[in-house]
């Protein structure tokens, strides 16, 4: 199913056969070598590339704040590549940027929840349209991360408030939910792991809000949510936020962050 509550309303990421999770993946995270590469895709199942996102924002965003586009290396079908370069030590952060996407038919049902795609022919309801806009972020660290938060206060963004390139099992990462630059309290955001589907089948569309996830985490009143990871390797953290703008017009706004955790150092043995 693929629905939104009524008003303004936080709900999950989708991985529908309408309107994908959108992910950046680096092929480092902590950078080693000079041979970065970013994948920018939509997908299913993160983290397993679909159809290619691109977008006419690329950025990184340098240790010192300073913005510069970026222009992508290589496109296909499955996936846009970025090669960024990094000058110095410090935390990068590479960005889609808000990228518009399609305009879907909807009906929206007399409850106030709305639905598209495949949906439309099993629901009554008025006719609407879901205007769909996605972004997607992930961070990059040469050298000692000397992270400082830096949001570009537009659209939905999920804002580490510490280096999200020193995360480890056992740890927690604290984040912000941003909409415009405003905290979103009581933001829904999806965690999945990668490879999840691998381990346990999916019940439902992420981005269905009647789908309950144990997974699920929810900001407190200033749009803060605390990260607790219950594995090392990769995830995609996501938020959507649906807004009712006229009776004939919704938008979504779609946000991921993709992180690494790592393990942590292994204590040495005595003898």
């Amino acid at each position: 199913m693929k629905t939104a509550l009524g008003g303004l309303a936080l709900c999950l990421a989708t991985a529908s056969a309408a309107a994908h999770v959108p992910f950046l993946k680096p092929n480092q995270f902590n950078v080693l070598n000079p041979r970065v590469q970013v994948e920018s895709a939509f997908t299913e199942f993160p983290f397993q590339a679909d159809f290619a996102m691109d977008s006419p924002n690329f950025s990184i965003t340098a240790p010192d704040g300073t913005q510069a586009a970026i222009k992508a290396s290589a496109k296909t079908r499955g996936a846009v590549y970025l090669e960024p370069t990094l000058a110095h030590d410090g935390t990068y952060r590479i960005s889609t940027g808000v990228r518009p996407g399609p305009t879907y038919k909807a009906v929206e049902t007399a409850d106030g929840k709305l639905y598209f795609s495949d949906d439309i022919a099993r629901k009554q309801g008025a006719a609407t349209s879901l205007k769909y806009f996605s972004s997607a972020d992930t961070y990059l660290a040469k050298g000692e991360p000397a992270y400082t938060p830096r949001p570009s206060n537009a659209g939905v963004e999920i804002i580490p408030l510490s280096s999200p390139n020193r995360l480890m099992l056992g740890g927690t990462l604290r984040l912000r939910v941003l909409r415009d630059g405003k905290p979103v309290p009581n933001a829904r955001m999806v965690v999945v792991a990668d490879n999840e589907h691998y381990v346990t089948h999916r019940d439902g569309d992420l981005y269905d809000v009647e789908n309950v996830r144990d997974s699920n985490l929810r900001a407190d009143a200033a749009g803060e949510i605390a990260f607790r990871p219950s594995q090392a390797g990769l995830y995609l953290l996501f938020v959507t936020l649906h807004e009712k703008i006229d009776p004939t017009l919704w938008e979504s706004h779609n946000a991921s962050l993709t992180l690494e955790v790592g393990l942590p150092e292994a204590k040495a043995a005595h003898p």
